[in-house]
């Protein structure tokens, strides 16, 4: 057991050295020309740490709305560690930027994030008159979590 520790670590500094670099991922997601766009946020959470820009990693969450008031959400990267997600929300008015709300945090939770414990979660929610309908949470290192996992486990 303690000989696979060491190997888990490794592995896993690896994949947070991949995840932080500025490897590309595709943009495949399809958009409907008839949608509206709402609202867009990207940070980067190794911006402050690196030394060359072209290994600044990027996340981004774009809204849209259609004619039908469904809402429609793309989370994005540049990091060959996540593909391209999108997802529907069903709503019964139309949305405005201020009916859309974003909160960044570290795989821990944390809202601060640190060099050795950077943003890769995304919380995204929709309200009306102030009350929450939809909250989701984007993991933008999902993929690293998954080969931790997997040499964990032995697959």
């Amino acid at each position: 057991m303690k000989r696979k520790i060491p190997f888990v670590l490794f592995i896993f500094s690896i994949s947070m050295f991949f995840i932080f670099s500025g490897c590309s991922s595709k943009d495949n997601m399809v958009k409907n020309n008839n949608m509206n766009f709402i609202y867009e946020q990207t940070i980067s959470p190794n911006a402050d740490y690196v030394n060359d820009e072209k290994d600044i990693v990027n996340f981004t969450v774009e809204i849209y709305q259609d004619k039908d008031c469904i809402i429609s959400v793309y989370a994005k990267s540049n990091s060959a560690f996540f593909e391209p997600i999108q997802y529907e929300v069903e709503c019964g008015c139309q949305i405005a930027k201020s009916n859309v709300n974003i909160d960044w945090a570290t795989l821990s939770g944390n809202p601060n994030p640190s060099e050795n414990n950077q943003i890769s979660i995304a919380y995204v929610s929709f309200s009306e008159n102030g009350k929450v309908f939809d909250k989701r949470k984007i993991n933008f290192v999902s993929k690293v979590v998954d080969i931790v996992e997997d040499s964990l486990s032995g697959r």
